[in-house]
Formats: structure tokens, sequence, C-alpha cells
């Protein structure tokens, strides 16, 4: 339905209502006075509210290139408009405060577009790593057993995305920083002048219909991604589904190719969202064929035995006993289970009624800022409180403290009754994973608790001891104080949950200003897809170190009690503890590098329990993170000194020439110049950013490096053996490793000759000595 538009007057506008159409005659803008207005087309899809003008994108254009449909029942004033910049000196006449909405109205348009843009971009990433990668692996397993995979001509010929010269982020940062000034000073700043209003406009214009360009682009692309997916008559879920079931019914071992299929599977689900979400795209999927598909792969009848329980990406049990149903006033059990004083939990019930009645509950208003801040205040004493009621009860909790503790949930008002289903179905797992232990945060201040585990650092990079010795010395407490504090569970478990809990809870999550620490149902999408169960996370751990297999390896010295063996360095490998956060997310975090002054001390790496993103990425740009802080503190303050050659020293020296390296093209600076700004000249980032592209792509083959690059990470970060053999035919590759081979043969050289020099005293070589040398042979 199109409305019909009143000119120079305040215009009521129903739900669902198109205001303006793209491709319609520019001949009036319009102010959002009440209510929230979809801005849609081809690559863009976002949301704005009151204070933004409708329309003002394509002033100088003639015609609207978007849509602009009511999300909501909204009230707009229309100004009649020539279609030109120039329009905008009446405006101000009428009212200079006006300019300042538009302008501010669009800092946020183009801080949102750009993070749609990332989105997309993301999405085109992994969508060709991953396609790229179970395709060739499916051939390869289908030339060792002898069976037959279907070939697809458009996967063979798929290339990764050609990323147009990106627009200057000094800009769009330049932006978003003057979207912060307050209001009243830019009020007075942009109304001063119709001269600098036209200028950031029209700039800022510009940039937009730059990221709509762009989004474009990835739109296609994406597009014919899900057509090689799922939607041609010959696509990749297909042709795995079917080669699973060719290797089942020849008794081979089908179970790595249903792991294939299930992220096919996810990632089609995940590409299926986001051009919906970001770009304004309807994928129509046969979902009955897909299931009917992965049913008959699962049906006993295949002589399979069903489906491995085991599975790396299976997140569900059968039944938890708990039905939807028995879930009433939920929020109520939670505080009465904790024995939460009545004054407090009292309010917090007032706080999440006032929360649960916001009609946008991510809203930047003043009024929901302070009431997000004040369910902050009162949350984390709650959890403290219900959790250490739980730790000493030896009855079991009820199961919405269970839901509470674990994965945030809050009340049954707040969530849809799919979403709480999907919550009492997850599986918990065991912590222990094949490598990692993977922790939920219940479990966290339980091993917190016990003493397993010590309290995490602070934000002043202060681990507790260290927080009470700093007490100490500005004689906040006594000796005798900080024995007793250091002894205490209480104290210890309050440490964690006010300093590392409150902390990484909001910057996992990825939404700093408009979080809230449960879950609600807008902040949600799809819970089961989403959740991390531990085998999923221990899976995506283990197959990165299938790739590089020493990144969790430090060199430490050898303490043992032979006498032979004077003073040995040692290669010992220190998998990491991860931390799920009970919060929906899109972040990771490299918390701790280590977890005490030892050096094979496990690091601590963070990640929400329901993960909005692409799992194998973040896990890589988890390790490149911790990669980046194990060498800096193993470096100590020679972490970035050349004449220290390690991983730290020489990828820093090269950012800080890497103007003058004779080894980069102009191309090649220009997007490294662009790198830095995107990652605000942040070294580990930067660093991270690469080391996801050598684990994700270079890896496979793909050439995405600078061959300076590219010869930091096949020296600090090598390939398994295997890959390397793999990647032996391309002369780049080859060129990279030559350092890191001629290192490892010295290595090898000098191992041999003390293990025979060992021999010869009949001296018994500790098994640690033995698997060092096992790891340079690697």
């Amino acid at each position: 339905m199109k409305a019909e538009l009143k000119k120079g007057s305040i215009n009521h506008i129903i739900k669902d209502t198109d205001i303006y159409e793209a491709g319609e005659f520019l001949d009036s803008i319009a102010m959002v006075v009440k209510g929230r207005i979809r801005v849609h087309g081809y690559g863009l899809n976002l949301v704005v509210g009151s204070g933004c003008f409708l329309g003002i994108r394509d002033l100088n254009r003639g015609a609207h290139g978007v849509t602009y449909t009511a999300l909501t029942n909204a009230v707009i004033y229309v100004f009649p408009s020539s279609g030109a910049m120039s329009d905008l000196r009446g405006i101000m006449k009428i009212n200079k405060d006006y300019v300042a909405l538009m302008v501010v109205g669009l800092h946020r348009s183009l801080a949102e577009q750009e993070r749609a843009y990332e989105e997309l971009q993301e999405a085109a990433e992994g969508s060709y790593e991953m396609t790229f990668r179970i395709y060739h692996k499916c051939r390869q397993i289908a030339q060792e057993t002898g069976t037959v995979f279907e070939e697809l001509a458009a996967v063979e010929k798929l290339h990764p995305f050609d990323e147009p010269q990106m627009l200057s982020l000094d800009k769009v940062h330049y932006y978003q920083a003057c979207a912060k000034v307050p209001m009243d000073v830019q009020k007075a700043f942009y109304g001063s002048s119709a001269e600098i209003c036209i200028y950031h406009v029209r700039e800022q214009v510009g940039l937009l219909h730059q990221l709509h360009d762009y989004s474009k682009s990835l739109t296609e692309y994406l597009s014919q991604m899900m057509h090689y997916l799922i939607l041609d008559g010959r696509n990749l879920y297909l042709a795995v589904s079917g080669f699973a079931q060719t290797l089942q019914r020849a008794g081979q071992d089908a179970s790595g190719v249903m792991t294939d299929l299930d992220e096919v599977i996810d990632r089609i689900n995940s590409l299926e969202s986001v051009l919906q979400k970001r770009a304004d795209v309807e994928c129509v999927i046969d979902r009955g064929t897909m299931e009917e598909t992965y049913y008959n792969l699962l049906n006993p009848s295949h002589g399979t035995g069903g489906p491995d329980m085991s599975g790396d990406t299976l997140a569900l049990v059968e039944d938890c006993g708990v039905d939807v149903s028995e879930l009433v006033d939920s929020l109520g059990t939670i505080l009465s289970f904790g024995e939460i004083e009545q004054e407090r939990a009292e309010r917090f019930e007032d706080l999440v009624a006032q929360f649960e009645a916001l009609e946008d509950k991510e809203s930047s208003t003043d009024e929901a800022r302070s009431l997000r801040r004040n369910l902050m205040k009162d949350y984390y004493p709650i959890y403290e409180k219900v959790f250490l009621k739980d730790y000493q009860s030896a009855e079991e909790a009820p199961a919405e403290v269970e839901l509470f503790l674990r994965y945030g949930f809050l009340s049954e008002r707040l969530l849809r009754e799919d979403m709480i289903e999907d919550l009492l179905t997850l599986d918990q797992g065991s912590i222990y994973q094949n490598g990692c232990h993977v922790f939920d945060m219940k479990e966290w201040l339980t091993a917190v608790m016990d003493g397993d585990r010590m309290p995490s650092k602070n934000e002043f990079d202060m681990d507790y001891e260290e927080f009470l010795r700093d007490k100490l010395k500005n004689k906040e407490i006594t000796e005798e104080q900080k024995k007793s504090l250091l002894k205490s569970r209480k104290q210890r478990l309050h440490f964690e949950v006010m300093n590392m809990f409150r902390l990484t809870h909001r910057l996992v999550s990825g939404q700093i200003v408009s979080f809230v620490p449960f879950l609600y149902t807008e902040g949600c999408s799809n819970l089961e897809r989403n959740f991390l169960s531990k085998e999923k996370v221990s899976a995506a751990f283990n197959r990165l170190r299938r790739i590089d297999y020493s990144v969790f390896y430090r060199e430490v010295l050898y303490t043992g009690e032979i006498s032979d063996i004077k003073k040995e360095f040692i290669q010992v490998e220190v998998c990491p503890d991860v931390i799920l956060m009970p919060t929906v997310g899109s972040r990771d975090i490299m918390w701790q590098e280590l977890s005490g002054r030892k050096r094979d001390s496990e690091g601590r790496l963070i990640l929400p329990a329901f993960l909005e993103g692409d799992l194998d990425k973040t896990v890589a740009h988890l390790a490149g993170s911790f990669r980046w802080e194990l060498c800096r503190t193993m470096q100590g303050v020679y972490w970035n000194n050349i004449q220290y050659k390690s991983l730290t020293s020489e990828y820093s020296d090269f950012l800080q020439f890497y103007r003058k390296n004779r080894n980069l093209s102009d191309d090649r600076k220009e997007k490294l110049k662009l790198q830095i700004q995107k990652h605000r000249n942040n070294s580990r980032e930067i660093f991270a950013a690469d080391y996801m592209n050598w684990i994700l792509h270079e890896s496979q083959g793909g050439m995405l490096l600078s061959k300076p690059v590219r010869e930091i990470m096949a020296t600090y970060c090598p390939f398994t053996q295997e890959l390397r053999q793999n990647l032996e035919g391309q002369p780049v590759f080859m060129n990279a490793m030559a350092r890191f081979e001629r290192e490892r043969a010295k290595k090898c050289k000098e191992y041999d000759m003390k293990f025979r020099v060992w021999e010869k005293d009949q001296v018994e070589v500790p098994p640690e000595i033995v698997h060092t040398k096992e790891f340079y042979e690697r």
C-alpha cells in the first residue's frame, strides 16, 4: 500500500505502508516525528527512527533509490522539494535545529550501513572458504576410497569475492565520532551555517551510496553462492549428502562427510538470514527436500546404525524433563531461590517490567540507557548470590535457575515459547573436550570456588593476588586480612563476577550500547542454531590444530630430576580454557594468555554461549590474538625489538617500515594502509586478521597475504606436514617455508646429536624431551 502524502503538513502513516518507493520521482522529503521506518532495497535493509529524514540520501538524483516502509504506525512531516541539495537552506530557515537532526540521522545510517557491509563481507569470505574446502575434501576422499563424488562445474570455477576499492574509513570513523558529540553542540554547529550543513550532508550521502553500491555487489555474489549451495538443481548440499550416502552403502566411514554436511546446512541458514536481514533478499529454499534427504542419511535402514550421537555439531538432547508450560514467574523463582533481599528483588522486578514494556528494546534514548544501566547494576550481585546458593545447596536447582546461570534466561515473558523450548533441550556436555577445557559460566565459577582455577585478571591486568597486594600496599587492608581474603572462596567468587564476568559479558555480546545481560526475543535470532555446545567448540579448536599444529605450544625449561640433563628447554602444548558467556553475541575475547606467572599455565578465551557468526573464523581470530599475546609475554621487553627475532618483533617491524618495503607493490601498500586504519593501528588485531587469512585461505592454497607476511606466518605459525606437502607445488609457499625448513632441520640435527650422547651415556631420556624431538620432526 502506498501513502498519499500532503506536503507542508503532518502525515499519519499506517503500519506496512510505503512512504516513498524506489524509482519514484523525488518531489518531497520527510522527517520522522514518531515511529520506525524500514529503508530497504537490493543490498540494503535498515531501520530509522524519530528525527531521521527520509529521501535526503537521493537529493540531486531526481528519484528515490530505495523504498521507505512504515515498520510501525508513524507520524512524519513532509517538506516539498525540488530534488536539489539546496532545498536544505529552506528547511534551515524553518527551524535550524532540523538540520542537526538531519546530519545526526545520517551519522546513524552510515554506522549501520557500514556494519551491514562488514556482515555481508564476512559472509562472502566464510562461504567461499567453506565451499572450496568441503568440495575439494570430498573429491579427495572419493579418490582415496575409490568412490564417486559429483563434480559441480559452477563450484570448480568459484572464486573469492573481488572486493572493490574501499572508501576511506577515516571519513566513516570521523562521522561515527561526530555522532557521539552532545546534541546541543551539534545543533549549534550545524545550525550555524547552511554551507557547513550542506557540506556534511553531501559527503555523508556520497559515503552511503558508495557503501550501498559495494553491498549490492556483495549481495549479488552471496545470492549466486546460495544457488551453488542449495538453489541450483545440482548444488553442494545434494552433492555432499549424496556422497555421504555412497560412502555408507560402500561400508566406508561417512562421519566426516556428515560433519561437513552439517556445516553446509549451517552456512545455508546463516546466508539466508544475512541476505534477508541486511540485503532485503528473500531466498526460497525447499526445506522439505532438504529434511527428507537428511532423514534418509540418518535412517538406520541404510545400515549405519543411526546417527552418531557424539558428532561435532550435535547440540540437542531428547528430553530434559521440564515443559515450557511449567515455567511460570521464572524471575520470581530465581530471586526467591537466591534469597535476594526484598528491596533489591522488588526493584529488579520493576526494572525488568519496564524493560519488557519498551517498544524498542535497543533504543538509544536517555531513558532506555538509564534503564539498562540500572538493570546491570543489580544483575551481577543477584547472579552472584543465586550461584552461591546453588553451589552450597545439596538439592538440584530448579530448571529456571539452571537456565539463568548457564544461558542468561531470566523470564518466560521476555522470550518466545519456541526459544524457551530450545533452551530446555540444549546439551551441556562435559567440560573436558579433547584438548580444550570448555566451561559454561556456572561451571567456571564452580572451578574458581573449588580452587581448581584462580580468579581471572581484572581490567587493570591484575590477578587476584596482585589486587590484594595492591590493597595492602595502599594500606586498605592488613597482612592478616590479605591472607584471609586470599583463602576466602566467597571473595574469589566476588572478584571473578564483578571483574572478568561483568566486563566481558558486555564486550562479547558486540552490543556495547544496547546490551542487557539476559536473553530477550528481539536480541536473539536462532538459539538452537547459534548455540555453542562444548563438542562444537572443541571440534572447531581441533580443526584449527590440524592446520596450525604449534598454536598452543610454548618453550619452557625442563624441571625433571635427571641429574645428567642439566638445562634443557622443551616444547609443551597447553590448550587454553574456553569460557562461554551466558549471552547472545558476535565477538570473541582473548582475555589471558597465561593463568599466572608459570609459562605452562592455561590461557583464557571468551566466547558467547550463542554465537552469531562463523565459528571457525571466530576461533581463528582468537588463536591469532592468543599467539600474539603469548609471544609478547614470552619475549618480555624485547617483544618488538627486531634484534631478538620473534613473531611479534618481525611483524611489528614489518608494520613500522612497510612503506619502504620493496617486496610490496603500491596496491599492496594501500591495502595494508586501509587494514591498519580499519583496526585503528592495533598491531594485534592487524596480525589476527592476517592470521585468519593464513588459516582459512592460505592453508587451502589461496594467496591473500603479501610475501613478507606469508614468510613470517610460515616461520612462526607453520602448517602441519601434510598441508606443507600439499603446497609444495606452489613456488610462493616453497619460498615462504624455506626459512622454517632450515631452522627445523637444524633443530632436528641438534636433537639427534643430543640423543646419541645420552644413548652412549645410558641416560634414560624423559618422555617430555622425546616429545620435543618429535615436535621438531613434524
